[in-house]
């Protein structure tokens, strides 16, 4: 009977360190997932005040958005709209790097190094997963590397989560993990660049 206790306490304390049952856990600041299927999760956290704002009016703005898009066959996808001690989360998905340009207003480039370059995307301030800089010779060797660039806006921080093991990273990117990355707040509005395996 004791060991029946203990291999049940021990259990109940695996699940809660690896997060049975808990459901994904949710962004606490703005996030862009890049899949490996090529789409684009996106989570907004931002603050919620009741008094001024109702979710479904939020909600109905944003499907308007999307309709105004022309999206069609689920291009641009709200997941879900959810307001939480006083903050509001939306869960979006985006099919394609274009959908999510067109629908939030800033760039966003995902595929590989070669492609990029063929677009007219430079490599510039990168650093090794150590923080020592590395050349855009260097980058555009790994033509088949996966790349996401992605701007931010004045005063936005954004984290960036990928599928592959990050190598290279824009210098104003702190590294945290292989596959995630924090983009600060700047001044202005800024390009970072992130290339992962």
């Amino acid at each position: 009977m004791r060991n029946g206790i203990k291999i049940f306490i021990i259990m109940t304390v695996l699940c809660l360190l690896a997060g049975c049952g808990g459901g994904e856990s949710v962004p606490e600041r703005n996030t862009v997932s890049i899949q490996k299927d090529g789409t684009i999760r996106q989570t907004i956290v931002e603050q919620f005040e009741p008094e001024y704002y109702d979710i479904e009016e939020l909600n109905t703005m944003a499907q308007e958005k999307i309709a105004r898009l022309g999206s069609t066959n689920e291009a641009i996808v709200c997941e879900s709209m959810k307001a939480d001690g006083g903050q509001i989360v939306v869960e979006m998905t985006y099919q394609t790097d274009t959908d999510y340009r067109n629908f939030n207003n800033r760039d966003i480039f995902n595929g590989t190094v070669s492609e990029a370059a063929a677009q007219g995307y430079t490599f510039q301030n990168l650093v090794g997963t150590d923080g020592a800089a590395v050349g855009a010779e260097v980058v555009a060797s790994a033509g088949e590397d996966r790349v996401v660039i992605i701007q931010t806006k004045a005063g936005e921080a954004l984290d960036v989560s990928v599928y592959g093991k990050i190598v290279y990273a824009s210098d104003n990117i702190a590294l945290s993990g292989q596959k995630n990355a924090a983009i600060s707040a700047g001044e202005e509005d800024m390009v970072s660049c992130v290339v992962f395996q």
